[in-house]
């Protein structure tokens, strides 16, 4: 059996139910125009795909602003915190994390804002927090500093729950709460094995995707809610650049499947104070971001 079958029958259901699966991809690390970024913005052009690149603002380095504002349909600025410094030594790393004074913490999204509305003042900022983890008081205080969002991994009372409810044979057996507030747009499946340094194994995404699927599918979290992709590109080597070309490859072929554009996408949303999702941003999982 292809490794692809489940999550093709799977997306064949949301045609006979007439749904869109909607899409999205984030790379994150951003801050110089290298060899890697070009091949990036190559793939998002050969799959129609704007990709929402997470930015340090703290790092930029000369042509970076240059080169995203020559390929504005390939790419969607945000924010990737402030110099993505990983201040939890010997814990979970986090720039943004519990363990920061908030004043501090405050700060510092303070200038990553002034300095990233310098170079892409036309976008709308969006806070992407390094290591995919910040603390709630600070995820609270975004609106005030001036970010109209957030971008995030599920914690991990969401993915546990996901795990559980997609699984039932019943329909709408687990609700997750609704996201509050401010739009918050979440990657949820990891293209990079952290722990081998290459790609993840296709089985293990294309597993997820059934999974992020199936749970929208059956009302665990509205059909509406986009699935995140996440990448790295600076950490690319040939089998994950082989990964995202089949993950893109496939979703491109099925016509259930929709890759939103973020810049439009944030758009259709009402601003309001961005709230932490269920439980506490701790749980996230990511070992990068």
């Amino acid at each position: 059996m292809n490794l692809w079958d489940e999550a093709r029958r799977e997306l064949d259901a949301w045609a006979d139910a007439s749904l869109k699966a909607r899409l999205w991809v984030r790379d994150d690390d951003a801050f110089e125009v290298s060899e890697n970024l070009v091949r990036l913005r190559d793939v998002a052009a050969k799959f129609d795909t704007r990709i929402g690149l997470a930015i340090i603002p703290g790092k930029i380095a000369p042509g970076l602003c240059e080169f995203i504002s020559d390929n504005p349909g390939q790419f969607y600025p945000m924010c990737h915190g402030w110099k993505h410094i990983n201040y939890n030594s010997g814990k979970r790393p986090a720039e943004f994390g519990p363990d920061r004074p908030i004043s501090d913490m405050i700060s510092d999204a303070e200038f990553a804002l002034r300095l990233f509305k310098e170079h892409f003042g036309t976008s709308k900022p969006i806070f992407v927090p390094p290591f995919n983890r910040i603390a709630p008081a600070l995820t609270k205080a975004l609106p005030s500093i001036g970010f109209f969002g957030v971008s995030l991994m599920p914690n991990e009372l969401e993915r546990m729950l996901l795990r559980i409810g997609s699984c039932m044979p019943w329909n709408a057996a687990i609700r997750l709460p609704h996201f509050k507030g401010s739009p918050r747009i979440d990657v949820h499946v990891d293209l990079i094995d952290w722990s081998a340094r290459t790609a993840q194994g296709a089985r293990v995404v294309a597993d997820q995707l059934v999974q992020h699927l199936r749970g929208r599918r059956l009302g665990i979290r509205s059909p509406h809610t986009p699935i995140g992709l996440l990448t790295h590109h600076l950490a690319h080597n040939e089998p994950v650049w082989r990964a995202v070309d089949d993950v893109l490859g496939f979703l491109r072929s099925h016509d259930a499947v929709e890759f939103i554009d973020v810049g439009e996408w944030i758009n259709e949303c009402a601003p309001g104070p961005v709230v932490a999702d269920v439980g506490d941003q701790r749980g996230a999982v990511s070992r990068r971001g």
